[in-house]
């Protein structure tokens, strides 16, 4: 065969694999047109209008839609049962993390397992994270929560002032992920290690959101000088260098623990002794999977806790449906505890509906596809980033009757946990999408759910949780606005903490003064790490 044949020939193929790359494109989903180049850049660039704009898409556009936001794909998975499809049953090709240079290579050193690709990597990783956190050894960390959900209690009764709590309830929550993660108790919110963390937190949610850094919306810039591009690599490793440094002091001093045999029970405790090096994980990597438990522990409790504060204050009848409940049960003799849980239906309702009307990030939850598909007669092409959109789910208005409503009695004959929830074989009866779906489902629901219901338990009971006055009588409307930036967490607000009566807040300061009194003991329950 000579040259001209086989030039003509491979023309031809060329040909032929355009035409099939062509068909398939004209089955995209349907979404937004989007701009030329920017494509839909500029909806998701004021992170605080995403929700509705992701609402309105599912809206519009059903179960799957497509969008462009730079040179990447997007597809939204916009109803419960597209998530199950993709993300559960086909997780094998929606597992992975789209590539984002700002965020894993530069800010992460490829090291933070949240933006890991799917591979042998993040499943050593993730099946240490597992071990750490599944039901066994989450229950074993309660009396922790019952410890420092008193303390929080009694900091509510003793506020300086209205606006107290919200700092009250982030010591709360980086206390218990701490102490999990590296043995160390937050007893104060001025703890200089919680200072650097939230240091590292605010590095987070600045590289995380989609669009904030352009390299990650068109990754073939970073060909070009970094000067040219926002000074991502300039910056990201500023940020690499203050973040690695805090994460890798806190794993090296454990270890030096470890060896002097004073290290306290905890989770990088029993991941150096499990000899992470034979997983293929190195030192920054251990480092890194500590502190990304951290990472999701702490801002995410919290944030759902003081978002809850708000739908307390903004619809009352759920506050004095709770205390019905929780009188009825648990009565006035002493505060509710962890095997008072499978009796207060309502409280657990309080939690899921939370998790459902303020959902952690503004974005929903992004996966990667690996390989081409299809579903519903549209084209999923390899590479799509795959966007779960809580907002579409969660507000629909086909399955829950006015969504925008802070409504718990949507759950209140629900049998599930949200662990257990995950697996409904029909998908419209899980309660809410906020810990993500597939393989990489948030591996510390079991700790979460135990930290939401002892706080928001122990708070109904003890307290009526009111509008704050100013100085002359007003009263103070609290904001239902949230921070700049990819997670939902809400701005400070004014808030009233009212003892129901003078003998729930003796029983409030009395538990905690006695708790302070005997210390912190817990044992944790043995993991395969």
């Amino acid at each position: 065969m000579g040259n001209l044949e086989l030039l003509i020939d491979g023309a031809s193929g060329y040909r032929a694999y355009a035409l099939v790359v062509l068909m398939r494109l004209n089955h995209l989903p349907p979404g937004p047109r989007g701009y030329p180049i920017i494509g839909s850049m500029l909806d998701l660039a004021d992170a605080d209008k995403v929700p509705a704009i992701a609402e309105g898409w599912a809206r519009d556009y059903g179960k799957i839609c497509y969008t462009k936001i730079g040179g990447t794909r997007f597809m939204w998975l916009n109803t419960a049962s597209a998530v199950k499809e993709l993300m559960d049953k086909r997780g094998s090709k929606y597992s992975s993390r789209p590539h984002l240079p700002m965020a894993f290579d530069a800010v992460s050193g490829q090291a933070r397992q949240f933006f890991m690709p799917y591979g042998d990597r993040w499943r050593s990783i993730r099946k240490v994270s597992h071990a750490a956190l599944n039901i066994k050894t989450s229950n074993s960390y309660r009396p922790i929560q019952d410890f420092e959900s008193k303390q929080v209690m009694y900091e509510f009764l003793n506020a300086s002032d209205n606006e107290a709590f919200y700092d009250i309830n982030r010591r709360y929550s980086a206390s218990v992920i701490m102490t999990v993660a590296y043995g160390h108790r937050v007893a104060t919110w001025d703890d200089p290690v919680v200072k650097k963390i939230y240091k590292v937190l605010d590095h987070f949610v600045l590289m995380a959101a989609p669009g904030a850094w352009i390299v990650d919306a068109f990754p073939s810039l970073t060909v070009l000088p970094s000067f040219l591009v926002q000074n991502w690599w300039k910056i990201g490793r500023e940020w690499f260098d203050y973040d690695s440094k805090v994460y890798l002091d806190l794993y090296r001093g454990l270890v030096e623990d470890v060896k002097a045999g004073k290290a306290k029970d905890c989770f990088v405790k029993d991941f150096y002794l499990g000899n992470p090096e034979k997983n293929g994980i190195d030192e920054l990597a251990a480092a890194y999977s500590a502190g990304t438990l951290v990472e999701a522990g702490s801002e995410s409790t919290s944030t759902v806790i003081n978002s809850w504060l708000l739908a307390c204050l903004l619809y009352p009848h759920t506050m004095k449906a709770a205390q019905e409940e929780l009188d009825r049960v648990v009565g006035s003799d002493r505060m509710p505890t962890f095997d008072d849980e499978n009796n207060l239906p309502y409280i657990r309702a309080m939690a899921k509906e939370t998790l459902r009307w303020r959902p952690i990030t503004k974005f929903g939850v992004n996966h990667a596809s690996t390989e081409d598909d299809w579903y519903d007669g549209y084209f999923i092409p390899k590479g799509s980033v795959v966007m779960l959109n809580w907002w579409g789910i969660h507000f629909d208005p086909k399955r829950w009757e006015d969504p925008h409503s802070f409504e718990p009695m949507r759950y209140i004959d629900d049998p599930y946990t949200t662990a257990e929830a995950l697996n409904t074989a029909n998908p419209d009866e899980r309660d809410h999408f906020t810990y993500g779906a597939g393989r990489r489902v948030c591996t510390g629901i079991h700790l979460a759910q135990n930290s939401l219901f002892i706080n928001m338990a122990r708070t109904m009971w003890a307290f009526n949780v009111v509008k704050a006055k100013g100085p002359d009588g007003t009263v103070l409307e609290p904001s239902t606005a949230t921070h700049p930036g990819f997670l939902a967490v809400p701005v400070k607000f004014p808030c009233a903490f009212e003892p129901r009566t003078q003998k729930h807040a003796e029983i409030v300061e009395q538990s905690w003064l006695q708790a302070e009194k005997e210390g912190l003991h817990w044992s944790r329950a043995k993991s395969a790490i």
